[in-house]
């Protein structure tokens, strides 16, 4: 008697154009080819019927979606090319294997070469693309603006706010009055300063030092106190939460609060009175943490400063300035940068890890077209503030643990034996030597001692990318689970509550707490709450992230199609069935195709992690070194295609 082929639901998640994962609520993911997809796009709640078991443990089981139960969104946004009766919109989403059939009577106002919104009718059948309506034209394909819009539009990321959000946002953004003072500690003769990019308008934290003794010196990190005009269950705090953070793109902001509060009341700018909650904490002589306290503030930023301005004054050439209390701001900006130190030192004795991976700055010119892209230059200032955000986050979450109330913490899980494997299996095939073995348990002070036994080599770039990608992906949660990469036992995000609703929903617990408000009424209601705010902000995370890569993906390829015809060396950064992955020395990344490469056929080699001529037996390992030509660029996929010299 034939079996009867097991049916299941599950959300569906695109991988590529290839394939995808069913996901079930039991947390198994199975695999699904583009051909048995159906039309099914991202996040889709479907149903499946199962192909194939295991057929070993590295592997899935197999399905084909077999119904679309419920579609997450039905809009895809794509390029439409128009031929005389009808026209295809092509999705500028990679991992979308289909085009979108459209019918002449439901082109709208799109013409050739538009970027557009179609609403999907369909489902679709057999050997037939899914058909659509053109519900909103967003520009041409060639207008930079249009392109970056659709990118944002594909994402689903909110981008305009309702009236109803603006008008409560003007009401509450009010000035300071003296009832906002109760229970505030009055903070405004400390010298506080912000630290932040030339172009920051969302000023989320203001910091001072000051000597207490000779051995004793306490630093105040103050942050914005967007929770104060914030309410739970608000207009504002329903779009902040659907949004969950900023999205920060090449030519402006897509705030997580509207720019009266995010720009205005909640921003510490200089010369302006502005509610905090600052985390106080006390060192020694050595950098260790001798007490801490946490309260509700008010303070005046005495002065805003750059990342650039800050670096001068390290590095013993300070600008000049008419601020009457510059000269001591400089005292104190080398005092800090003393104790910045001693933190990152005891950080790093811990066993936290440090990456150096590459960052892209992209200039644009007003019409946003990209005008250059280089590595941006990392500087002592920087760390100056990420060291003591990170201070401030500890002292925060380890306060809150303990006063075991439902919290909000950052953690980032150690990799699990599956990417262990794979990450010791890749260093063998590069020839990089190491003590791991296949399913150790990875360690942050192991892993940090590696990484810094191979800070001379050339292959560091691409080991430390891929020791990252070993790694598990910091996320939220309301369980404590420790943080990997910062060796922390205790870690939450309370530094930037404009831009991350993670930040704002702790600030609302621990406003309770400091006021006293605080019972089992609150507790059972946070309980209940957590554990979807924290799955839903993980997500709208990685979305940004995503996003915002996307978009520099997208002016890279812009920036280098003018440079056809030209070679460059690179590295070797990735390896596929189909491909050969090269990152040049201004982070900009393209793809040897490996039917291009003459000579031989050539195959991905995945347990060993390498490429492999069939005759020659001619190997590329990852972290190489090789001479590339560029040969063609098309930004609608953000491809860069490169031969080998």
């Amino acid at each position: 008697m034939r079996k009867k082929k097991e049916k299941l639901e599950g959300v569906y998640r695109a991988a590529s154009k290839s394939f995808g994962f069913v996901k079930l609520l039991s947390g198994e993911e199975i695999y699904v080819s583009s051909k048995d997809s159906m039309d099914a796009l991202n996040d889709d709640r479907v149903a499946i019927e199962i192909l194939s078991d295991k057929t070993d443990k590295s592997k899935s089981r197999e399905a084909k979606v077999i119904k679309i139960i419920e579609r997450a969104s039905d809009i895809v946004v794509g390029y439409f090319k128009q031929s005389k009766s009808f026209a295809f919109v092509t999705p500028i989403n990679k991992k979308i294997p289909f085009d979108i059939h459209i019918e002449k009577k439901y082109f709208g106002k799109a013409v050739n070469d538009s970027i557009v919104e179609v609403k999907l009718l369909r489902s679709n059948k057999k050997n037939e693309n899914p058909e659509g309506v053109v519900v909103n034209v967003i520009g041409h394909k060639d207008d930079p603006t249009a392109s970056i819009r659709a990118i944002v539009h594909d994402f689903k990321i909110r981008d305009v706010f309702d009236e109803e959000v603006l008008a409560e946002a003007d009401k509450v953004a009010v000035p300071i009055n003296e009832l906002d003072l109760i229970g505030r500690k009055d903070l405004r003769d400390k010298m506080f300063i912000t630290i932040d990019g030339e172009d920051t308008k969302d000023i989320d934290d203001a910091i001072c030092l000051e000597k207490e003794s000779k051995n004793l010196q306490k630093l105040y990190v103050s942050i914005a106190d967007v929770s104060h005009y914030v309410k739970e269950k608000s207009p504002l705090d329903r779009e902040a939460l659907k949004r969950g953070n900023s999205v920060y793109l090449l030519d402006r902001v897509i705030p997580m609060l509207p720019h009266v509060l995010s720009n205005g009341m909640c921003s510490l700018n200089e010369d302006e009175d502005r509610l905090t909650m600052t985390c106080e904490i006390t060192f020694d002589e050595k950098g260790s943490v001798r007490s801490h306290e946490i309260y509700k503030s008010i303070i005046h930023s005495h002065k805003r400063m750059t990342y650039t301005e800050v670096q001068k004054i390290i590095d013993g050439k300070p600008s000049s300035s008419d601020n009457p209390y510059y000269d001591k701001i400089c005292n104190m900006v080398l005092d800090m940068i003393d104790l910045s130190r001693k933190l990152r030192k005891k950080r790093y004795d811990r066993g936290a890890i440090n990456f150096d991976l590459k960052e892209t700055i992209i200039q644009v010119d007003e019409s946003l077209n990209p005008i250059g892209v280089e590595e941006k230059v990392r500087i002592e200032a920087y760390e100056l503030i990420e060291d003591f955000m990170v201070a401030a986050n500890e002292a925060v979450a380890e306060e809150y643990y303990f006063r075991e109330v439902p919290f909000v913490y950052r953690v980032h899980e150690a990799s699990d034996e599956e990417k262990v494997t794979s990450f010791v299996t890749m260093l063998d095939s590069i020839g990089v030597p190491h003590k791991f073995k296949a399913k150790d348990t990875l360690k942050p002070q192991d892993l940090q001692k590696f990484l810094k036994s191979i800070d001379d080599k050339d292959y560091k770039m691409v080991v430390e990318k891929l020791a990252l990608r070993s790694m598990s992906q910091a996320r939220y949660s309301k369980n404590e689970l420790g943080h990997f990469a910062l060796a922390a036992k205790y870690y939450t995000h309370f530094t930037s509550p404009i831009r991350r609703y993670s930040d704002l929903q702790i600030h609302r617990i621990m406003h309770e707490v400091i006021e006293g408000t605080f019972n089992k009424r609150r507790l059972d209601h946070y309980d209940s709450i957590l554990d979807s705010v924290t799955m839903h902000i993980s997500k709208t995370e990685r979305v940004a992230i995503d996003c915002e890569r996307d978009i520099e993906a997208l002016k890279k390829c812009e920036y280098m199609k003018k440079y056809i015809g030209e070679e460059f060396y690179g590295s070797i950064s990735g390896m596929t069935n189909y491909g050969i992955y090269v990152e040049l020395d201004n982070t900009v990344e393209g793809m040897i195709a490996l039917r291009d490469i003459k000579g031989d056929m050539y195959h991905f080699d995945e347990s060993k992690y390498r490429v492999v001529g069939e005759h020659t037996k001619k190997t590329f390992v990852m972290g190489e070194r090789v001479k590339v030509q560029l040969v063609k660029c098309t930004p609608e996929i953000r491809a860069i295609d490169f031969i080998l010299v």
